[in-house]
């Protein structure tokens, strides 16, 4: 039977090459014609390139992907600044900078 899908994932372009344009941030905004994609990411790093309707985007690459390890919510740690203010009041005597 016929399944219909809006999007897919390919990867028409070589990993090596993806690798060494975003190691120098190299992917400019808009579309680019030698590798027929248009990027959407404004840092010069791609990520996963998606086909809809034979138009290619680049998304941007992913940064800080937290992962979990169960199905369960978990808690993160807070940084050590943070975790001393324990009141509105310790907030509003911390310093702006």
């Amino acid at each position: 039977m016929y399944e219909q899908v809006l999007y897919k994932v390919v990867d028409h372009i070589k990993p090596k090459i993806i690798k060494r344009l975003n190691r120098y941030n190299k992917w400019e905004y808009g579309y680019n014609k030698e590798h027929d994609v248009v990027v959407i990411s404004k840092t010069g790093q791609i990520g996963e390139i998606y086909e809809i309707q034979n138009l290619k985007i680049a998304l941007p690459k992913e940064k800080n992907v937290h992962k979990f390890n169960e199905d369960r919510w978990s808690k993160t740690e807070y940084p050590k600044a943070l975790s001393r203010i324990k009141t509105v009041f310790d907030w509003k005597e911390y310093p702006e900078a």
